[in-house]
């Protein structure tokens, strides 16, 4: 093995290159690997126990790209294009390639410079990959090349080789001459900013001072390592590390990364810019011996048709806007912890506010807002100012507040637009003095909805929709747990689509169309278990309309078969309580109910949550909640521990309702997906914390 790959030529025999037990692992199949990155583009071709590599700058049409790196090898190895028998692409571009006539996959650069990086080194536990669009920490098996654990940079270009190229035009110099530049100095910059755009303005702030351009090009590289070293932090630092990516050339950041690290990166066998492109022809490989042509899909072929409850809630929404239900008031409310029987019970048509706006709909809720409320909230007020025609018709806004965030947006609502009333619900679950305080917010809550409508309601009206609601609550029990089979028989789709019912349909007609989808599970039959790997979302809302996540997760080729959130199964994991009296029985029973983690103590909460990742026989739960909720990203440590301690390996997703995070988040979702069948493949077993970076 050479000393740091500098001198590779690109062209060498495996056994000069690689360990000789990594390269038994190799068939003698004709294979390659093509890495698209945002700046340069990289093949690895595996033929007759030789390695050949090609680099070359990626042009603004990535299939002529990738089509002139393979005509490079084809033409280096002597082989024709017909010898290839399996090529996987992975990259910024990867998803825009195709090749008609060679098999071929797709697999995320995460799995491919973690496994790269086990060729290339020795004993590699950590990989610092920096490209030129973002940054990625991953950990992998030092065995088998398999990730543990990664965690990567979110949209924000600083810690990326973007970050470094702006700044080297900013200084004058040339991308390639900011490394060695920055060698020059040992009195850094102190660069302050987290922003590329703050840091440009430090940087020229700094040198219409006079500073030094080495002593700037220093602070820069220990700002990006520094950045990249939060990544490292957590998934868990281990020696031996390789760097890797286009970056990795960077003789600057390298210096700055051993600073930070107290040891030296580990050399590699050729230079690393080319793991991504050797694990991908390493994974091209295996794909080869197994000869796949796709990720197998095993299960039943029927198909659950939810139409007519989708109907019903289109029918009932335009019921509400031409206000014709036949009841007397429209009213709506914004969490799952308003009690729904006694809403049922007032001559009142109803339903939860919790759509997920439109732009137009969050840049006017923003008007009235902070910029750090969450898109749920700016959503609902956007809804009232640009009068939405299902808010237009309201006679009254309720809620039950757990988050002070929506608290703020009701009370901008019932100064601007509609009448509001806000009633407190208790926070903390075992402090049974609470009790009396929430029975009488619920006498509040009844009186105020007999004022608004004129009417009395009965006690007894509300028991029997305290029966009605967990008759829904069962069926919707009842329907959720034929995910709990081998061959899940709904997709989380769908049930998000049904538990969404739930909150808008009078109960009688909600339990009319539950009962029809169980009609059609009923007679299904299992076919064994599927091979995809299957998924508790937990977190936050995904309100209606949200479904971003679940999409991706989904065609990525998972099953979502249980939500911990409070517009998917958790409101129905337990009915409520009763005995005819109607006040103890609500009052125990919302109070004893799955609770968000804005309830006290927090380990009510994880318990919900860790009991439901049991029952319905988790892989892996992502952790999703909206930007700017600090209810949930306070929760996420405690959340992930708990799963761990039970061998769930966990996603933290965030997000908000725009798609410019698609891409990021399907990056995450991919890597985690293949690093849990892994696992399920007879692969390590320790379960790790997967963070996104949310600077």
């Amino acid at each position: 093995m050479s000393s740091a790959g500098n001198d590779w030529n690109g062209q060498g025999r495996l056994i000069d290159i690689f360990e000789k037990k990594k390269v038994d692992r190799l068939s003698n199949n004709t294979v390659l690997g093509i890495d698209i990155g945002s700046r340069q583009s990289k093949a690895a071709l595996l033929h007759d126990n030789q390695l050949y590599t090609a680099l070359v700058p990626t042009g603004f049409f990535m299939q002529e790209t990738a089509d002139g790196l393979i005509q490079t090898l084809i033409e280096k190895s002597g082989i024709s294009r017909s010898d290839i028998k399996y090529i996987v692409s992975t990259g910024y571009g990867r998803i825009a390639l195709k090749y008609n006539d060679i098999p071929n996959r797709i697999v995320t650069e995460i799995a491919c410079h973690g496994m790269g990086a086990y060729y290339l080194g020795k004993d590699i536990k950590t990989v610092i990959d920096i490209g030129g669009q973002d940054s990625k920490a991953i950990k992998i098996d030092p065995n088998t090349g398999k990730v543990l654990d990664f965690a990567m940079n979110d949209k924000c270009a600083a810690g990326t080789g973007r970050f470094l190229e702006r700044i080297a035009n900013v200084l004058g110099l040339d991308i390639n001459n900011i490394g060695p530049e920055s060698l020059k100095s040992d009195n850094a910059m102190d660069v302050s900013a987290q922003c590329i755009v703050f840091a440009e303005s430090e940087v020229v702030s700094e040198r219409a001072k006079g500073r030094d351009v080495s002593d700037i090009a220093y602070g820069i590289h220990k700002s990006v390592a520094r950045r990249v070293h939060s990544l490292l932090s957590r998934v868990g630092i281990e020696k031996n590390v390789l760097f890797t990516g286009g970056v990795s050339k960077n003789v600057g950041i390298k210096r700055a990364f051993e600073e930070l690290l107290g040891f030296e990166i580990s050399q590699s066998s050729i230079d690393t810019v080319y793991a991504g492109a050797l694990g991908a022809a390493v994974y091209a490989d295996e794909y080869a011996k197994e000869s796949v042509f796709s990720k197998g899909e095993e299960g039943n072929s029927f198909k659950l048709n939810i139409s007519s409850i989708e109907n019903a809630v289109e029918y009932q929404k335009e019921l509400i806007v031409k206000k014709e239900t036949g009841k007397k008031k429209t009213v709506a409310y914004t969490c799952a912890y308003v009690p729904i029987e006694i809403l049922a019970s007032a001559n009142v048509a109803h339903y939860r506010i919790m759509h997920a706006g439109n732009q137009d709909e969050i840049m006017a809720g923003e008007s009235l807002t902070q910029s750090v409320f969450c898109d749920l909230t700016k959503s609902v007020l956007g809804s009232f100012i640009t009068e939405k025609p299902i808010a237009a018709v309201l006679d009254h806004v309720y809620t039950f507040f757990t988050c002070d965030c929506m608290r703020k947006t009701i009370e901008a609502v019932n100064s601007n637009y509609v009448s509001a009333t806000i009633y407190n619900m208790p926070r903390l679950l075992k402090d049974e003095s609470q009790e009396e305080y929430y029975i009488t917010e619920l006498e509040a809550f009844k009186q105020d909805l007999e004022k608004l409508t004129g009417e009395k309601i009965e006690d007894a009206t509300i028991s029997k929709n305290i029966a009605l609601y967990n008759d829904a609550r069962r069926l919707l029990r009842e329907i959720s747990e034929y995910r709990i089979k081998g061959t899940p028989f709904l997709t989380g789709s769908q049930f998000q689509t049904i538990a969404h019912s739930f909150f808008y349909l009078p109960v009688d007609v909600l339990i009319n169309e539950l009962q029809k989808i169980l009609e059609q599970l009923k007679d299904v039959a299992d076919k064994g278990k599927s091979n995809k790997p299957r998924i508790l979302l937990a977190g936050g809302i995904l309100a209606d309309g949200d479904n971003k996540l679940t999409s991706i997760i989904e065609n990525l080729g998972a099953d979502i078969v249980a939500e911990d959130n409070c517009a998917g199964l958790r409101p129905f994991t337990r009915d409520i309580p009763n005995t005819g009296d109607w006040k103890q029985d609500i009052a125990r029973g919302y109070r004893g109910q799955a609770p968000c983690a804005r309830m006290k103590p927090l380990d009510n909460v994880i318990e919900a949550s860790v009991e439901l990742a049991k029952k319905y026989k988790v892989d892996g739960a992502v952790f999703y909640y909206l930007k700017f909720c600090p209810t949930y990203s306070m929760f996420i440590k405690k959340y992930t521990e708990a799963l761990q301690a039970i061998n769930v390996p966990v996603l933290v997703v965030t997000s908000d309702y725009s798609k410019g995070d698609e891409g990021q988040i399907k990056i995450r979702a991919e890597a985690f997906l293949e690093m849990l069948g892994g696992i399920r493949d007879g692969g390590t077993k320790q379960t790790q914390h997967r963070e996104q970076n949310t600077a």
